[in-house]
């Protein structure tokens, strides 16, 4: 049973939190947070960043490393995510159980890795994979395709075309009944030096890497529970290889969003392997580095630009031209007509107007404006109940119009004028004043439906990529009673 808060989460969005929150707010960037959830009686380490509201995206790390992989990364990413990184059992900070509790197979690190992922509410996930989370990341999506909102395949493999013919032949050698010699063969694997061998091998400045990648692998391989764990893994590679044809035809049938970004000079997994999944969906992208195994040691940076430009949500704007089955199509204020697939887990809601006199000293709200001298001019107020209170907590860029910003924050102290409210407003440890002047619509969230999307009403929507070239809506703010959102 997994003891973690009740993380949340969505997929393309859970709501709740996000309930077309002043969507997928900002550009302040969260920090890292670091963690233990208990799994089928495991402690399991996890680092976590951004918002919750966000889609989720889920960081699954290779041999012999940990979800530290992912340091680099993840703040390039929380922005425009909520990014969950877990250590796998034996690996990184996460427990190392006795072998009387814990068999290690990829299938029950996998499970492990579900139950983690059920703990953390509705599972609607991008998963990014790399060596050792292919394997996990795979299995979850054969069993759960309704979880997966897209893949990232990081010299992660579901086809032999992407072995190097060396590992093919080690792999062949620890195949059939596991004898003392296959296990001494497995452990000497299980090394640092296999480790500096995947950091170093095809790095383009192999002396400029940060050594405390392996470093912090060497504590793991040090410790003779996680050998043991390790070493097991190692001998059910097999089980992967037996399971590439599962893989290929859960590709094949589902076609996920796929983005594929490749260190072309790793010494175990050739592109070869990248092509192999390009085979399989057609409309992945592809992306090669030139640089080793652990990629994202040289290339985190573009590697994060690719997802953030792959994956992340936008705004759409403007009025419903037509509504046919589940997809809608909006003629956006820029002009174009752009057509949006609806989900089940689509969040609808309308907004409808209340009195200013409503904002008081302790009321949470989002405020969009426009900078001034002494602080922001509001052009619209959302006020969220109580329980959305820290929703888009902040101060930041919006897209409502140019130069606009978005200040999610509780209100201190307010100043009344014949034209307008001034607000002290408070966020984190810092405060604004916004000024909000009597023609600035003020609004708080109200009740719609599917049935509330008709020919000509007024849309604000979160949108993300999604299969086939798509755009799916995560949250729609329709029209409705006559009362358009301000958003």
């Amino acid at each position: 049973m997994l003891l973690l808060p009740k993380l949340m989460r969505r997929a393309v969005c859970a709501l709740a939190a996000f309930v077309l929150s002043l969507a997928c707010a900002g550009t302040q960037a969260a920090e890292v947070s670091y963690h233990y959830a208990t799994v089928d009686g495991i402690k399991i380490f996890y680092r976590e960043a951004g918002d919750k509201s966000k889609p989720t995206l889920l960081l699954l790390h290779g041999f012999p490393s940990s979800s530290h992989e992912f340091r680099d990364l993840i703040p390039l990413l929380s922005d425009n995510f909520h990014v969950v990184a877990p250590d796998y059992p034996g690996m990184g900070y996460s427990d190392a159980p006795p072998a009387d509790k814990f068999t290690p197979t990829f299938d029950n690190v996998t499970t492990v890795i579900e139950n983690f992922v059920a703990g953390l509410g509705d599972p609607h996930l991008i998963v990014y994979m790399t060596d050792f989370g292919g394997p996990v990341g795979m299995r979850m999506a054969v069993h759960h395709p309704d979880w997966i909102s897209g893949l990232i395949f990081q010299n992660a493999i579901v086809s032999e075309a992407g072995v190097d013919p060396s590992r093919r032949k080690r792999d062949e050698a620890i195949s059939g009944e596991i004898t003392p010699e296959k296990r001494a063969l497995a452990e000497s694997h299980v090394s640092l030096a296999t480790a500096l061998l995947l950091y170093q091998h095809g790095a383009r400045n192999p002396a400029a890497l940060n050594p405390d990648a392996w470093t912090n692998d060497a504590v793991a391989l040090a410790n003779p529970d996680s050998r043991r764990i390790m070493t097991d893994l190692q001998l059910n590679i097999p089980s992967n290889v037996a399971s590439f044809p599962v893989w290929q035809a859960y590709l094949r049938m589902h076609q996920p969003r796929t983005l594929v970004v490749w260190g072309k000079n790793d010494p175990i997994f050739l592109p070869a392997g990248a092509e192999a999944v390009k085979q399989e969906v057609p409309d992945a992208s592809v992306h090669y580095y030139d640089t080793g195994h652990f990629a994202l040691e040289e290339d985190h940076v573009d590697i994060a630009r690719q997802i953030n430009q792959f994956f992340a949500s936008t705004h759409v704007r403007g009025q419903i031209e037509s509504v046919d089955g589940r997809e809608f199509t909006v003629l956006t204020r820029e002009g174009a007509h752009m057509k949006l697939a609806l989900e089940d887990r689509t969040r609808f809601a309308a907004v409808k107007p209340v009195d200013p006199a409503t904002i008081k000293p302790g009321t949470y709200v989002g405020a969009a404006g426009t900078p001034t001298a002494s602080g922001v001019q509001a052009m619209e107020v959302m006020i969220f109940r109580e329980e959305r209170r820290g929703t888009g907590e902040g101060h930041y860029d919006w897209d409502l119009a140019p130069g606009s910003t978005m200040t999610g924050a509780t209100v201190t102290s307010i100043i009344e004028k014949p034209d307008a409210r001034d607000l002290d407003v408070s966020y984190g440890n810092k405060t604004l004043a916004v000024s909000v002047p009597n023609s600035a619509p003020v609004v708080t969230f109200a009740p719609a439906a599917f049935a509330d999307l008709k020919p000509g009403a007024s849309v604000f929507a979160v949108v993300v990529p999604s299969d086939h070239r798509q755009m799916s809506a995560v949250s729609v703010i329709v029209e409705k009673n006559g009362v358009k959102p301000p958003m």
